[in-house]
């Protein structure tokens, strides 16, 4: 989706882009090679999304073009953050709660309307979306703990 554009300012920005921005920006200035991030996602993302070289290195050329990431030609050879992809990623971080609101906004607008279309699936498909949802509010809660 993308909604992050609309709260954050950063202009139009994917999921993976910002998925993309956070793994440069924990490495810091230390250059890292577009397949170490490919990795990352790999094992972060197992068994929901698979990184796919066709997707992942047009979006770091995407990413370095608008300033986001700084391209190392030298040894080490990679990409590392900017400036102006940090300020992103804290423009996306700080209105996270107004994304987390548009994103819920959207779904229930979607199960409130699939509802009176299919009642009973409509109520699994809430069940099911209020068990994640716990699940996700306990392992946030682990963070930085």
């Amino acid at each position: 989706m993308w909604i992050l554009d609309v709260v954050s300012g950063v202009g139009k920005t994917s999921s993976i882009q910002v998925a993309i921005l956070m793994e440069f920006a924990k490495s810091k200035e230390t250059p890292k090679k577009v397949t170490e991030i490919i990795e990352v996602l790999k094992d972060s993302f197992a068994g929901f999304w698979e990184p796919k070289k066709g997707t992942i290195y047009p979006t770091v050329h995407n990413l370095h073009v608008r300033g986001y990431l700084k391209l190392h030609a030298v040894k080490p050879y990679g990409y590392s953050i900017s400036e102006k992809g940090l300020e992103a990623i804290d423009k996306i971080f700080s209105n996270i709660n107004l994304q987390m609101e548009a994103y819920m906004q959207y779904y229930t607008f979607l199960l409130n309307n699939y509802s009176q279309i299919n009642q009973k699936k409509a109520k699994e498909t809430i069940t099911h979306i209020s068990k994640s949802i716990s699940e996700y509010i306990k392992e946030m809660n682990t963070i930085n703990n």
